[in-house]
């Protein structure tokens, strides 16, 4: 009994110290993180680690709520369409897998209550069906906002490989349109958001479909 409540207390020790880092983390990131501009000049300086430092920059940037088209269009800018597009969806993908174990490992409860009323009981839902196309359809088309995503199903049962591959899939049509304005072609920039916007459309009423005829069934 006494190892059990030994444990129980190291394991409420190590949260509490994650969660008092991760706040540290977030409230330097807002007093003292640099700007758009400023992140960009030190990607630009980094040489042949450009690449690891734009990644650095865009897991700081999203804590410190910088714009996240701004961060995708100067993946374009910085390393072109083929490697911007890349690095940009990397980093999508690396900041929504950080806010999500924060929610579930570090904060949760100081999470929870920040995120708008109901969001949390709708992405439950959400995790429970279907859980990739859930997370899939909220990226192509984000309904709900990106970081309340990331928040709101880290507080979930979802697992960790839906979420993750459904902001990888997912990702790729907006950012690609962004990377698109940064490397100066924003004529192409429209058709591919709008063209992310079917494809939502598009698997949202599979869904639906779907899941109509599953509850006919019963």
């Amino acid at each position: 009994m006494g190892e059990d409540t030994r444990g129980v207390r190291a394991a409420d020790v190590s949260r509490l110290a994650l969660l008092l880092l991760w706040v540290a983390l977030l409230v330097s990131a807002l007093l003292w993180g640099p700007d758009l501009e400023t992140l960009q000049a030190w990607v630009e300086d980094a040489g042949a680690a450009a690449p690891l430092a734009y990644l650095s920059v865009y897991l700081l940037g999203v804590f410190a709520f910088l714009p996240r088209p701004a961060l995708n269009a100067a993946a374009g800018l910085l390393f072109g369409m083929s490697l911007g597009l890349v690095l940009a969806v990397a980093g999508g993908v690396c900041a929504a897998l950080a806010q999500f174990w924060v929610a579930r490992h570090v904060a949760g409860d100081a999470v929870a209550r920040r995120l708008p009323e109901g969001a949390r009981t709708r992405l439950e839902t959400l995790a429970g069906g279907r859980a990739l196309m859930a997370v899939l359809q909220l990226r192509l088309v984000p309904v709900i906002p990106y970081q309340v995503v990331n928040y709101g199903f880290g507080l979930t049962r979802m697992r960790m490989w839906p979420f993750v591959l459904g902001t990888l899939l997912g990702g790729v049509p907006s950012t690609a349109a962004l990377v698109l304005v940064g490397v100066g072609g924003t004529d192409l920039g429209l058709p591919v958001a709008v063209g992310g916007a079917v494809l939502a459309v598009a698997i949202g009423a599979v869904w639906w479909a779907r899941s109509r005829r599953r509850r006919t069934r019963s």
